[in-house]
C-alpha cells in the first residue's frame, strides 16, 4: 500500500486583522509609529492571500487604511517629503 500525505492548510485572517487595528490605530494616534507595523503586516497579509491562505478583502480593507492613514498624518507626509511638494504646488 501506499502512504497518502495529507497537507492541512490554516486560512488564517489574523495578520490582516492586526494591519487593520494598526491602520485604524495610525489614524488615531501615533501613526509614525502604527503605521509602518500595518504596512509590514499588511505585506505579509496580501502574501498569504496569494497563496490561497487568507482573505484578500482583509489585505484590501488593510490597505485602503493604510492609505488613509498616511493621508491624514503630517507626521508621515513630513517623513515621506509629500508635505513640500503639496506646498511648492500652492
Amino acid at each position: 500500500m501506499e502512504e497518502q500525505k495529507v497537507i492541512v492548510v490554516q486560512n488564517s485572517n489574523l495578520v490582516g486583522i492586526l494591519a487593520i487595528v494598526f491602520a485604524i490605530l495610525g489614524i488615531f494616534f501615533l501613526a509614525i509609529v502604527f503605521v509602518p507595523l500595518a504596512i509590514l503586516l499588511a505585506i505579509f497579509a496580501t502574501y498569504k492571500a496569494v497563496k490561497k491562505a487568507g482573505s484578500l478583502i482583509v489585505a484590501i480593507i488593510a490597505w485602503i487604511l493604510i492609505i488613509v492613514a498616511i493621508a491624514t498624518s503630517p507626521t508621515l507626509w513630513v517623513f515621506l517629503g509629500i508635505s513640500s511638494a503639496a506646498a511648492s504646488a500652492m
